[in-house]
């Protein structure tokens, strides 16, 4: 019936156009959604999104504490996808939140960092003067489904929620058998999904967080595709990449000093709610600064009192905290400062429980990196941390003093090691 009612003219348009866009090389059928960092999240929402990428690899057991990772992987398995079920397991007490998460008090650390950026997260949702020990229901969900999944072998098709991510707001009509299948969801996991974002809209626009895409697909989460291998472009700090000109004080050695899951910084400060470091920040970072030229001083003056000061190190101290940890430690330094002779990766109180840092492999000698709790420089616990980023880069140096490119050795009665 249908085709009678074309008239040649218009039919011969028709097939004109469809010649066109046949040929056309840039017209592609199903528009792909950008990776790049929403718009819609604020720069504190940002870094929770680093945060929670991290944090998701943990309760998925991906990352952590290897004695945790089965427990993490598979609690909740017997619960049904009901999101008035999660919200009252997570509403009730202790013995019933037991029943959707580990109770690991090694990601506590960890789970302040991401309440501190977005109080949403919490389980208060920010409406009370403290924050609970434990994580928004919304969070728990998200994770109960993405275990159902992995547990099955199966994909999220994320690029085609993102596209629809209008059927998850209220009022929206049910999805088409078509639009369900590019998802890979059935009706049970779209409509619990749904009650989850209609419960915190935050947690659609988090989904097209770089980072937290990125490591979904990395993890098996999501389906790999161009929405997801864009996000993994997009997921990386060069944006606060150490300054590709030469350093202010010339010197042959520069350590990076950067922040990782840490909440000392303030998000309050302007409208915009830009993100700044802490005054108790910046004073552990001095502290840091002042404890590895003393050593550098002290050992100097032990193996030759009568020796001048060699040439001082360099500091790079970015003014925003990332997400870094054993598994992404290498790419990060390689964005952020890979001139850096010896990284320190300063990271909030207590957080490094949630890491499991092989002494082996990640950390100096078998890498020219270490991470230190915040705590531990405050309390000036970290002798032995600073021997060794001295010992690290005094060879380059004491190889200096004598260098006729960098000229003789000075004596400097202050020194100023910013960059």
């Amino acid at each position: 019936m249908m085709q009678r009612l074309f008239k040649l003219p218009v039919l011969l348009s028709v097939v004109s156009a469809l010649i066109v866009a046949a040929c056309s090389p840039l017209a592609p059928q199903r528009p792909v959604p950008s990776a790049f960092q929403a718009p819609e999240l604020t720069d504190a929402e940002q870094i929770a999104g680093d945060t929670m990428a991290y944090l998701m690899e943990v309760v998925l057991g991906r990352a952590g504490n290897p004695a945790q990772r089965s427990a993490w992987a598979t609690r909740g398995l017997n619960l049904p996808l009901d999101f008035d079920l999660v919200a009252k397991r997570m509403d009730g007490p202790v013995p019933l939140r037991a029943e959707l998460m580990v109770l690991d008090t090694n990601i506590l650390g960890l789970s302040e960092v991401l309440y501190h950026y977005d109080r949403r997260l919490n389980l208060f949702k920010g409406k009370r003067d403290n924050d609970s020990l434990y994580p928004c229901a919304e969070l728990m969900a998200t994770r109960l489904f993405l275990v159902h999944k992995l547990y099955r072998g199966e994909k999220v098709g994320l690029a085609a929620m993102i596209r629809g991510k209008g059927l998850f707001t209220p009022g929206s009509r049910d999805p088409r058998e078509a639009e369900l299948a590019d998802m890979n969801l059935n009706d049970m996991e779209f409509n619990f999904l749904k009650a989850v974002f209609q419960s915190e809209p935050a947690f659609l626009r988090y989904m097209e967080h770089p980072m937290l895409v990125s490591t979904l697909r990395r993890i098996g989460a999501v389906e790999q595709d161009a929405f997801t291998l864009s996000a993994d472009q997009s997921a990386n700090y060069r944006r606060w990449a150490c300054p590709s000109g030469k350093p202010l004080q010339r010197s042959p050695v520069t350590i990076a000093i950067l922040p990782s899951m840490n909440p000392m910084f303030d998000s309050s400060a302007g409208s915009a709610g830009a993100v700044t470091p802490s005054p108790d920040y910046q004073t552990i970072v001095d502290h840091l600064k002042k404890a590895i030229l003393g050593e550098l001083t002290r050992k100097r003056l032990d193996a030759d009192p009568s020796a001048p000061i060699e040439r001082l190190p360099v500091f790079f101290t970015p003014q925003r905290p990332m997400a870094i940890h054993p598994g992404n430690a290498g790419r990060v330094i390689e964005d952020v400062c890979p001139k850096a002779d010896f990284t320190l990766i300063l990271l909030g109180k207590n957080v490094y429980r949630a890491i499991h840092i092989d002494p082996e492999n990640d950390i100096y000698p078998h890498e020219k990196r270490i991470y230190l709790d915040v705590d531990d420089i405050r309390y000036q616990q970290i002798d032995d941390d600073i021997e060794a980023i001295v010992d690290a880069i005094l060879p380059a140096l004491s190889t200096a003093a004598s260098d006729p490119i960098l000229g003789p050795s000075v004596r400097l009665p202050k020194p100023s090691p910013l960059l």
